[in-house]
């Protein structure tokens, strides 16, 4: 961290390290919801098919 901060300065890593957060809370997110919607509708499948 400290040698991004060398290279980049801090006001460039801070603000990359934000979007870097933000980035992966929403791929994480999506995927949380489609994996909510994937095990509902094997529930409800295998509901139906007994």
């Amino acid at each position: 961290m400290q040698k991004m901060v060398n290279k980049l300065g801090y006001k460039k890593t801070k603000w990359g390290m934000i979007a870097l957060v933000t980035i992966l809370t929403i791929i994480f997110a999506a995927s949380l919801t489609l994996a909510i919607i994937a095990y509902h509708n094997y529930n409800v499948y295998t509901t139906i098919t007994m």
